[in-house]
């Protein structure tokens, strides 16, 4: 079996705990090389995984290469060039969350990826959750009735190790911690309830303890074109005694919780229990949600399957980042449709 031969861009921490292994794991797949600005960084990651070839420039990467897609894993600000120019070469990409900085550039992307029937993949691996597959599976079949609200929420604890020090620097990063955490939850909402469309967001977002331009906290509240309302709130640094992380989804005949799943549903005038039987630990669920997303991007290479996360759907998620920027920055509630 000929092996699909792809590379990676930006081998920071996620891609050294979950993307390189997973994809190193898949038989019919080839890791063909890494590319990596930090000359160091990328020594030591290709010698511990085995890779021979090794880039510090993706041009470079594209010209020596011949690749069937492409993984782009960098800071924020390298996602939409990097993802342009391999659409350009016609090289298929998954790009991490989020796909832009902004509305303007992932509308270039999506219309690029359309023009040239290049296929661009959206990393939100949420959706690979088999938590949340089984929730949505619910969902589709009308086990718990319309959902009206969603609340979520990411909550780390105060006293936890910083995160990577660029996402504290709004040129890199396009955001703070709701780019960073709430953009996850926001797709996890939407992709849950039928991805209908967002009538207006209204969001606070607040500089409490870091010594930058990002925010650190942040409530953001969104009502869809159907009146259900979605809240989330987001904090890298809470006086919590522990991180919280969680999507409750509430309809008019039943509720459902992650982290653990629970489902509920009302049955002949009684509340009932009705959570399937699920072992993984919240690890097992976040290394196999990368893994199934991987696997997704690999089928759409083969042109076996759709992706789960497409283009069109990051773009519209960005146009809600934008529009929860604009709300804390104006104090106003800002209009999607209508």
């Amino acid at each position: 079996m000929e092996k699909v031969r792809v590379a990676l861009v930006g081998v920071g921490g996620i891609s050294q705990v979950v993307r390189i292994p997973a994809i190193l794991k898949m038989e019919d797949v080839e890791l063909a090389a890494l590319c990596e600005i930090d000359e160091a960084k990328l020594g030591v990651v290709a010698e511990k995984f085995g890779i021979n070839n090794v880039y510090f420039d993706m041009q470079n990467l594209l010209k020596s290469e011949k690749l069937d897609g492409i993984f782009i894993c960098t800071p924020n600000n390298f996602h939409y060039p990097m993802a342009l120019l391999a659409l350009e070469y016609g090289i298929p990409v998954l790009v991490e969350k989020p796909m832009a900085l902004n509305t303007e550039q992932a509308s270039r992307l999506t219309e690029m990826s359309e023009e040239t029937g290049v296929k661009l993949v959206v990393g939100m691996n949420n959706r690979f959750r088999d938590d949340a597959i089984i929730l949505k599976d619910f969902l589709e079949k009308n086990e718990l009735g319309k959902p009206f609200y969603v609340k979520c929420g990411w909550l780390r604890r105060w006293g936890r190790q910083p995160h990577q020090l660029w996402m504290n620097d709004r040129r890199i990063s396009g955001g703070g911690v709701m780019m960073d955490m709430g953009i996850q939850l926001i797709d996890l909402a939407l992709w849950l309830m039928g991805k209908p469309a967002v009538k207006y967001v209204r969001s606070f977002l607040y500089n409490i303890f870091e010594n930058s331009d990002v925010e650190d906290s942040g409530l953001a509240v969104i009502e869809t074109v159907d009146d259900a309302v979605i809240t989330v709130e987001v904090s890298w640094r809470m006086h919590l005694e522990k991180d919280m992380n969680y999507t409750h989804v509430f309809g008019k005949q039943g509720g459902a919780f992650m982290n653990p799943l629970r489902l509920f549903k009302e049955m002949h005038g009684n509340l009932v229990n009705v959570t399937p039987v699920h072992t993984e630990s919240n690890v097992d669920v976040f290394k196999s949600s990368f893994e199934l997303e991987i696997r997704n991007f690999i089928e759409v290479i083969k042109g076996k399957t759709e992706p789960v996360t497409p283009a069109k759907d990051g773009e519209y998620i960005m146009r809600i980042m934008d529009a929860v920027y604009e709300s804390a920055r104006t104090g106003k509630q800002i209009d999607l449709e209508g």
